[in-house]
């Protein structure tokens, strides 16, 4: 067995386990999928910062106003 198979494998049981361990817990799982979602979506509205100055291009500023 190569690297190449030994890494599909080790992704496949990872995989096939954390889908069983969703099927148990999937309540947990959703709201994991909720939050994952929400950020996106703050990031793609800029509602975020994100490490730049976002509120500045968003605001007139005083002297335009």
């Amino acid at each position: 067995m190569n690297f190449g198979q030994t890494l599909l494998t080790i992704f496949e049981v990872a995989l096939a386990a954390g889908v069983i361990w969703a099927v148990f817990h999937e309540d947990v799982f959703v709201d994991f999928e909720d939050r994952i979602i929400a950020r996106f979506r703050r990031r793609r509205f800029k509602v975020i910062d994100g490490g730049s100055n976002v509120a500045k291009s968003y605001y007139p500023s005083q002297k335009n106003a």
